[in-house]
């Protein structure tokens, strides 16, 4: 029901904002844009860690979230169409998998296994855009490999230093889920358009 009301609370806080002038048309739909984005994101915020909470999960899904976020700032990948979608998407993801793998035992060799198909992964399939936000830059787009590629490598460093086993395959699991919202067959499956700066 809040996302519904999401509109019309940008529309009031955005009005609030330019209370004292006047603003162009265009002015006001672009900051109320960027209000309706944060509004949704601290909803989506809320009931993640929420859910969390009830689960008893906050710093296990927070490791998680930390990890993934590290990786997706560069290399972008698969959104949700809805803002519904995105919550239970994220609640899945951060909160009812790492319930669930929270005790997996992975043997050092299985680790180092992953991390590299991650690494190669990461490598070749990032950045990964979407239908809203193609990337057409050639130049932009390889230096966002390059942050992604390091910034990955930076991650799996971390987790193998890190002594405590649980911390590790959280950490691991926020690497595979942007692995997977990169991937070109994750696209594909869901019937969404790949490497979109090419289509336009």
């Amino acid at each position: 029901m809040f996302s519904l009301t999401v509109p019309n609370m940008a529309a009031k806080i955005t009005r609030t904002i330019f209370r004292d002038r006047e603003v162009d048309e265009d002015r006001f739909a672009i900051v109320k844009y960027g209000v309706e984005i944060f509004l949704v994101n601290v909803t989506k915020g809320i009931t993640v860690y929420l859910a969390a909470a009830l689960l008893g999960m906050i710093w296990q899904t927070l490791v998680v979230h930390l990890s993934y976020l590290f990786i997706r700032r560069h290399s972008f990948g698969l959104h949700a169409k809805t803002s519904l979608g995105c919550t239970i998407t994220s609640v899945v993801m951060f909160v009812v998998l790492p319930y669930f793998i929270k005790e997996v035992q992975l043997s050092g060799w299985m680790i180092g296994v992953i991390s590299i198909l991650i690494l190669l992964n990461i490598t070749i399939f990032s950045p990964s855009d979407t239908e809203n936000m193609p990337l057409f830059n050639a130049q932009k787009r390889h230096e966002l490999r390059r942050k992604s590629t390091f910034n990955t490598f930076f991650a799996i460093l971390i987790m193998i230093c890190i002594p405590i086993e649980e911390i590790k395959i959280l950490i691991l699991l926020g690497l595979i889920i942007q692995v997977v919202m990169i991937h070109p067959l994750t696209y594909k499956l869901l019937r969404r358009r790949y490497n979109n700066y090419e289509k336009n």
